[in-house]
């Protein structure tokens, strides 16, 4: 199994796109981490989705996720009133938050190549070299830990047994 078996299509973010957008893609995509791009559009990050959750979450109730107790219901939709105002960016530029150099990989690339190379660059998505500007293809984390799954359980690469 090389990485071209595993690529798929991700949405794509950038500094400017809001809390809200991010976490719709997070949400409807299943991801597990989000893809930033630079200006002039080349995914060149990775955010992993709990730090995206981050944004949505008052500094002052991480500071002391006691206090997240004291809402109820109608406070807490209160505190999200403003989640179209908060950027990607205000991640990016926050020292605690880890922001993942892309990593790129080679789509002829063994299964345990890249395997491989996420563990060693801590990262849950590879972008596929030589795929368009315009719709970068990925391999991620759990496709890996799928497909490595699938050897495991005998199945190959073609699902075959044995």
């Amino acid at each position: 199994m090389r990485a071209a078996d595993l690529q798929v299509v991700l949405p794509v973010a950038r500094r400017e796109t809001t809390a809200v957008e991010a976490g719709r893609l997070i949400a409807e995509g299943g991801l597990v981490g989000l893809v930033i791009a630079n200006e002039s559009g080349t995914p060149t990050a990775i955010l992993s989705a709990v730090d995206v959750l981050q944004l949505m979450v008052p500094d002052y109730i991480i500071d002391d996720p006691s206090l997240s107790s004291v809402f109820d219901e109608k406070g807490a939709g209160e505190l999200w009133d403003r989640l179209d105002e908060r950027t990607i960016g205000e991640l990016l530029d926050d020292d605690g938050v880890t922001v993942r150099r892309m990593l790129t990989i080679e789509p002829d690339d063994t299964l345990i190549e890249v395997a491989a190379r996420m563990v060693d660059a801590r990262t849950q998505i590879a972008r596929v070299k030589g795929s368009p500007k315009d719709a970068p293809t990925f391999v991620t984390l759990p496709s890996v830990v799928n497909a490595i799954l699938g050897y495991w359980a005998g199945k190959g690469p073609e699902g075959r047994t044995g």
